[in-house]
């Protein structure tokens, strides 16, 4: 098509937009550019990878061991009495050992069960304050060296010979646990796609039950 042109032929000139329209517009493309670009990383990111599938089982695995630490103790109930027995009766000496009070040994089961939900009591607390300071994923990985530390107390107490390492390592193994359920739920939720939240975020509890 041909260019508009004055009554003599000459080309009539563009009309320069005013600066105020030019702002309004560069701000409009540059909107539409924004919004183009979030779409596409939303969709980019509202898929299931191998990364997201990875990260999601590696979280999962320490509410595994929160619900493992739940009812395991229950099974080796004898064992470990026969253990404390043991330990009483070192500590008395060759001569004079006896058994074990059954109160006594009652009591100190007794504890060896319940400090574990004491741990995770005063642990549950602070879940908030450690994964502001720390952030998800390294309060995640600190969290696991709790369970080293508990497990460590728990199976070298009997080569120990000390009940308090098994009481103490429960207590231990119950802060991991309490960290646990705060902040895996807390991690995958943050990083599962807005879609499969929900479905990926029922995997710690699963976790939890498959480990009872």
């Amino acid at each position: 098509t041909a260019s508009p042109s004055n009554s003599d032929g000459a080309p009539r000139p563009k009309r320069k937009m005013p600066a105020g329209f030019q702002q309004i517009r560069r701000e409009e493309e540059e909107e539409e550019e924004e919004a183009a670009a979030v779409k596409g990383t939303e969709a980019a990111g509202s898929e299931i990878t191998s990364v997201l599938i990875l990260s999601v089982l590696t979280a999962i695995l320490g509410s595994l061991q929160f619900g493992y630490n739940i009812g395991v103790i229950n099974a080796p109930q004898k064992i470990i009495e026969q253990s404390y027995n043991a330990t009483w009766m070192h500590r008395q000496g060759v001569e004079n050992a006896t058994s074990i009070d059954p109160a006594v040994l009652n009591i100190l089961w007794s504890l060896s069960v319940s400090i574990f939900s004491l741990g995770g009591m005063f642990s549950s607390f602070m879940v908030g304050v450690v994964s502001e300071w720390l952030g998800r994923k390294r309060a995640i990985i600190v969290n696991n060296g709790l369970a080293f530390v508990g497990g460590g107390l728990m199976g070298l107490a009997k080569l120990g010979k000390s009940y308090e390492m098994m009481i103490f390592g429960r207590f231990v193994i119950g802060a991991f646990s309490g960290f646990a359920s705060g902040l895996v739920p807390m991690y995958v939720g943050e990083i599962a796609p807005t879609k499969f939240r929900g479905a990926l975020g029922t995997m710690n509890q699963l976790a939890i039950v498959i480990g009872i």
